[in-house]
């Protein structure tokens, strides 16, 4: 298989890697506002990208057919709504490598709904890949510290989740970003998302909180939005619009690694030596499941 047919799988792979760093900035973040107000400023960033981006490449936004409209608005309700809320609520109760580690469930959810709504084909060695994915990132960072809080099986709860949440829309959004552009697709579903976090916010009272965000949770902002969010949600994006929804979804496993670093280095959680045997099994499953067939990865 040429390079430039496994590029939008590395790019997904290093915008996974970039996802794994905002369970850092999450954490970072928990004790400072809450979930509805983390997730508007997140995004209210990555509208601010795309719209920057629009203006200086001379775009303009795609007229929507309004057959399209709903499914657009769901998917600002499910990715920038719903799944906002629940990724900054689950990292409210657990550390950033656990929390990764269950969101790492997402291929195997993803292969599920693809096969049910008739998106792919069942294959024993996707799943077995996907399977392989989901045990080296366990092998690599689960220990028996991860489970110390009380509170864990919220997060677990939370995250598991928002995985689901994402494995849907993976689904539900492709054949979208294949008729809109990558930014058009994106300005609606974020402001769609936006305007729930927002009235969340203001039924919650979280927005009140923004205000007394110290110097460090406003760095962490900044970084939540340009990096995991703006970039890994774009590289996935680009991604999702020319390969199977699977082959994007197996590079989650590169996230718990990356959180699990990133976390050693700004929150003092320990790294597992366990980590280079989970990498290695990571690196299998990602070749497992991209493995070129004859019949080709799509319906």
């Amino acid at each position: 298989m040429s390079f430039a047919a496994q590029l939008p799988v590395l790019a997904a792979a290093l915008g996974s890697a970039f996802g794994g760093t905002g369970a850092v900035a999450a954490r970072l973040l928990a004790d400072e506002a809450g979930p509805a107000a983390v997730s508007l400023l997140r995004y209210l960033g990555l509208m601010g990208v795309l719209i920057v981006w629009l203006l200086l490449s001379r775009g303009r936004i795609a007229r929507i057919q309004p057959r399209d409209l709903p499914a657009l608005v769901a998917v600002g309700v499910l990715q920038f709504g719903l799944f906002g809320w629940l990724f900054s609520a689950g990292f409210m109760h657990v550390g950033a490598a656990r929390g990764a580690i269950v969101l790492s469930t997402m291929p195997i959810q993803t292969l599920i709904l693809a096969v049910l709504l008739g998106r792919e084909r069942f294959t024993l060695r996707k799943l077995l890949g996907m399977a392989l994915g989901v045990v080296g990132v366990a092998v690599a960072l689960w220990s028996d510290s991860a489970t110390a809080s009380p509170e864990a099986w919220k997060g677990d709860l939370f995250l598991f989740a928002a995985a689901f949440v994402t494995a849907l829309n993976s689904v539900m959004v492709g054949p979208y970003l294949a008729r809109y552009p990558i930014v058009t697709v994106s300005l609606v579903a974020t402001g769609v998302g936006s305007v729930l976090l927002a009235l969340a916010g203001l039924w919650s009272g979280e927005l009140a909180a923004i205000a007394d965000l110290s110097a460090r949770g406003w760095w962490a902002v900044a970084y939540f939005a340009a990096g995991p969010t703006c970039f890994g949600f774009l590289t996935w994006t680009w991604a999702l619009s020319r390969v199977a929804p699977t082959r994007v979804t197996v590079t989650v496993v590169v996230n718990p690694i990356s959180a699990a670093i990133a976390a050693a280095l700004y929150l003092g959680e320990t790294i597992d030596p366990r980590i280079v045997l989970g990498l290695a099994l990571v690196t299998a499953a990602i070749v497992m499941v991209n493995w070129p067939a004859r019949d080709g990865d799509r319906t």
